[in-house]
């Protein structure tokens, strides 16, 4: 857990919400990657509190820079923000806000296959839209996750 920065600090481009580290576990995540990303079968995504995907997978180098951001010169984490997130979601047993933004995080990697499959409709030589082919929440895993909360005033 980190704070996020402030308004005229430098990183100040670190929004609230939660970078995602996910990795597919079933075979339709696995092609859900664009052809030669490099992080595959992990993706990172970056998903405002608010629910809005701010870096895709596709945008993994920004996501790193951003997670380098929250995390440089932190050796352990934030205690205040800690103790934030504990009370806000009872010491982890209520993370349906968290859960919805996991869910955003895979919609977008999900919606990358999707888009692919929907835009080979209109190619040459056919689709490669199959049956059960688009990855669901069931297939990733979470490595791991930052959460980057409001100032406390915000909060």
């Amino acid at each position: 857990m980190v704070p996020a920065p402030d308004a005229a600090a430098p990183e100040s481009d670190l929004p609230p919400g939660a970078i995602f580290c996910l990795r597919a576990v079933g075979e339709a995540a696995e092609s859900a990657a664009e052809p030669g990303y490099p992080l595959s079968p992990n993706f990172v995504v970056h998903v405002s509190d608010k629910g809005e995907v701010l870096h895709p997978y596709t945008q993994a180098k920004q996501v790193l820079d951003r997670l380098k951001k929250a995390a440089i010169g932190r050796d352990l984490p934030d205690a205040g923000a800690c103790a934030r997130f504990d009370k806000a979601t009872r010491y982890g047993r209520d993370m349906e806000d968290y859960q919805g933004l996991l869910a955003r995080a895979v919609a977008s990697i999900a919606g990358k296959s999707e888009e692919r499959a929907v835009a080979s409709l209109f190619s040459p030589g056919g689709t490669h839209a199959l049956k059960g082919e688009f990855a669901g929440i069931n297939d990733f895993e979470v490595v791991a996750f930052l959460v980057i909360l409001p100032h406390a005033e915000a909060a």
